[in-house]
């Protein structure tokens, strides 16, 4: 593991949102597109949670994700954050979105 100085660590612009929308990505078995509310600022993301959440289910949940990344275009979807997700060490199969454990608003800031 290589360590990272606290300022490269502090260009991290990680903030919480809402997902506004979710569906699968036609013909993409992993992927989901999701539209995710952070206080107003709406930002398109493309995850790799199908096999681990419904469409259904991430609809209404607050999420941690990385904001300052560049957008990668996946199956036509512009991709604009990336989510914050846990894989357990023991079982990959199990993967947890990070969320916050009290309400926020959504664009609030994770330090």
């Amino acid at each position: 593991m290589s360590l990272l100085d606290f300022g490269d660590f502090a260009k991290l612009d990680i903030r919480v949102g809402l997902i506004v929308k979710a569906e699968r990505v036609p013909g993409a078995k992993k992927l989901l597109h999701l539209e995710i509310d952070f206080g107003g600022d709406v930002k398109s993301c493309v995850a790799g949670l199908a096999e681990y959440y419904s469409h259904e289910e991430l609809l209404n949940k607050m999420v941690a994700a990385v904001m300052n990344l560049k957008p990668r275009k996946m199956f036509g979807f512009e991709s604009q954050v990336m989510l914050l997700a846990a894989i357990d060490r023991q079982d990959p199969s199990k993967v947890s979105l990070l969320i916050p454990d009290r309400p926020v608003q959504a664009g609030s800031k994770v330090t």
